[in-house]
C-alpha cells in the first residue's frame, strides 16, 4: 500500500522552532517499519509548506495518510491539517498518532480523524497497514482507537519487544530536508534514538507515562550501526536520560572510539550520574565534542521534591562544576512555577550569578494531558487553548499579577544574556555567531530569528507573552469553526 507520512506547519505563538528544528524521527522510524512491504512517502509541510506538500501528496496518490501530533501544542494544526486532507484525498484512511495522541486519545476522535494509534507506532502502523490491505477491517488490530458513532478499543498495543529488532530509520526519506536540521548554531542536525523510556516518575512528564514505565536500550553495537548511517556532522540523542546504563554508557563510548566516527553530541541525562561518573564524560569526550543538557529544574531540595524528581540541588551544583572543569558544554533547564513570587526569581538569578551557568533556559510548569500533574490540577487549568501549553506561558493561575509574573520571567531570559556578555563580551558572542554563519552551520535567517529569541526582543519582552493571552479567544473561537 502507498503511505503518505505528514509533518504538521510550524505553528505555536513564540515560535520556539527556531532554536532546535529537528527531524521527524518518529516517521522516519514509523516508514522503517512498513517499507519494503508498502511504499512509504514523509512530507515535512514545516519546509514544504502546505500547498507544495499536499501536491507532492497528490501525486503519491496514498491509501493511508498518518499524521503526527507529539507535542500538545500540535493539536490545532494537526486537526486543520486533517481537514485538508480529506478534501485531498478523500478515500484515504486518516491516522493520527505520536506523544500526545497516545496520552489522550479520546480527544482526537474527531471528524475527519479514522483511527488513532496508541502506542509505538512501528510496533502498530504494520499491523494495522497490513490489516487494512487484506480486508479493512482493523477490529483485531491491537493499540488503535476507532473513531466511529461507538468508538472502538481494540485493546493494548502490542508487548513492547528488544528495541534492537526495531527496523532502522528510512532516514533516505527525509534526504532533501537533512540539510535543513539544527539545534541553536548546529547544522545539519540528526537525531538518534539509543534508548526508549525513563524509570523515574517527574510528575509533569509524559515519558514515563508512554512507555508505561519502561526502559529499553539498543546495544552499543546497534547504535554504531545507526550512526554510520549519519551523515550529519551533529547529533541529537534523543534518550531522556543518557548513560542510564553506566556499563553500557562505556561500552558504547568504546565502540564509538574503536568506530573512529566523530560528531557533536549533544545528549540529555541526570545530574546524579554526572556526580558518580566523571570518568564517564571524559571518556566520551574522545567520542568527539559534546553538550550536555540538564533538566536540574528547581535550585533546592523542596522544589526538587515537589515536582518527584529524585535528585538533590547538591548534585545539580557538583554536576555544574564537573562540566566546567572538562570544558564541557552545558544548558541546564529550570521549571518557573506560576505559584512563585518575586524572591523565588531573585533566588534563580542569584545561582546563576553563582555558578556562571548563562546557557540556563526556563520552561513554565505545564500540565499536560495523561501526565500525574494533570490529574492533580486540572480544575485549575484555565484555558483549552492548546498552542499556549508550550511550556512558555501559564495555564494555571498566578500569584503575581499576570504582567508581573511575565515580567519576571522575561527577566530570566535577559539576565542570562547579561551574564553571558559577562563572562564572554558582547563582541566575542556576536563573533561566534558570524563565524557560525561564515562555515554553512546555520542560515543567516535562522540565526536572525534566534538572536531575536534568545538575545533580542522576544524572550526578554513580558509582553511576547501576555499578548498570547490576549488573543486565545479569537484562536479559540476560529478553531471552533
Amino acid at each position: 500500500m502507498r503511505v503518505t507520512l505528514l509533518k504538521a506547519p510550524i505553528g505555536g505563538i513564540i515560535g520556539l522552532e527556531m532554536i532546535t528544528f529537528v527531524e521527524p524521527l518518529g516517521l522516519e522510524c514509523v516508514a522503517g517499519g512498513l517499507e519494503p512491504d508498502h511504499k512509504c512517502q514523509i512530507i515535512d509541510m514545516r519546509i514544504d509548506g502546505v500547498d507544495k506538500g499536499f501536491r507532492k501528496m497528490r501525486a503519491f496518490e496514498p491509501e493511508i495518510v498518518g499524521l503526527q501530533c507529539n507535542f500538545t501544542t500540535e493539536r490545532f494544526r494537526m486537526m486543520r491539517l486533517a481537514k485538508r486532507v480529506r478534501q485531498e484525498a478523500p478515500h484515504a484512511l486518516i491516522v493520527v498518532g505520536g506523544h500526545d495522541a497516545s496520552r489522550d486519545p479520546k480527544w482526537f476522535l474527531k471528524d475527519p480523524i479514522d483511527v488513532i494509534v496508541v502506542g509505538d507506532g512501528e510496533e502498530v502502523m504494520p499491523l494495522l497497514v497490513n490489516a487494512w490491505q487484506r480486508d479493512r477491517d482493523l477490529r483485531k488490530v491491537p493499540g488503535l482507537l476507532i473513531n466511529q458513532s461507538t468508538p472502538i478499543d481494540t485493546g493494548h498495543a502490542p508487548a513492547r519487544g528488544n528495541v534492537d529488532e526495531l527496523p532502522f530509520p528510512a532516514r533516505h526519506l527525509i534526504r532533501e530536508y537533512a540539510h535543513e536540521y539544527y539545534i541553536n548554531f548546529r547544522r545539519p542536525l540528526a537525531l538518534l534514538e539509543t534508548a526508549r523510556g525513563c524509570p523515574f516518575k517527574c510528575n509533569f512528564c509524559s515519558v514515563w507515562k508512554f512507555h508505561e514505565s519502561t526502559f529499553r536500550e539498543k546495544s552499543p553495537a546497534r547504535v554504531v550501526k545507526e550512526l554510520q548511517q549519519i551523515e550529519a556532522p551533529n547529533v541529537f540523542i534523543t534518550d531522556d536520560i543518557f548513560w542510564m546504563n553506566v556499563k553500557r554508557g562505556r561500552e558504547l563510548g568504546q565502540e564509538l572510539i574503536a568506530s573512529g566516527i566523530k560528531k557533536h553530541y549533544t545528549i540529555q541525562t541526570r545530574s546524579d550520574i554526572i556526580c558518580k561518573f566523571p570518568d564517564l564524560i571524559e571518556q566520551w569526550k574522545e567520542c568527539g565534542r559534546m553538550t550536555v543538557f540538564l533538566g536540574l529544574e528547581k535550585i533546592d531540595d523542596a522544589g526538587l521534591k515537589s515536582v518527584n524528581k529524585k535528585n538533590t540541588a547538591d548534585n545539580n551544583n557538583r554536576a555544574i562544576r564537573i562540566l566546567q572543569e572538562l570544558g564541557v558544554g552545558y544548558t541546564p533547564n529550570f521549571i518557573v512555577d506560576p505559584s512563585w513570587d518575586r524572591e523565588d526569581f531573585e533566588k534563580l538569578k542569584r545561582w546563576i550569578d553563582e555558578t556562571g551557568a548563562y546557557n540556563s533556559g526556563f520552561s513554565v510548569l505545564t500540565p499536560l494531558p495523561g501526565t500525574d500533574l494533570w490529574d492533580e490540577v486540572e480544575p485549575d487549568v484555565q484555558t483549552r487553548d492548546w498552542e499556549l501549553f508550550d511550556i512558555a506561558h501559564t495555564v494555571l493561575p498566578t500569584k503575581l499579577p499576570l504582567l508581573e509574573f511575565y515580567k519576571e520571567y522575561a527577566g530570566l531570559w535577559k539576565h542570562v544574556v547579561d551574564v553571558r556578555y559577562r563572562y564572554h563580551g558582547k563582541f566575542k558572542t556576536q563573533l561566534a555567531i558570524l563565524g557560525a554563519i561564515a562555515t554553512g552551520k546555520v542560515t543567516l535567517k535562522a540565526i536572525r530569528k534566534g538572536m531575536r529569541m534568545g538575545m533580542g526582543d522576544v524572550l526578554s519582552d513580558p509582553r511576547s507573552f501576555l499578548r498570547a493571552h490576549e488573543e486565545s479567544p479569537a484562536r479559540l473561537a476560529a478553531e471552533a469553526h
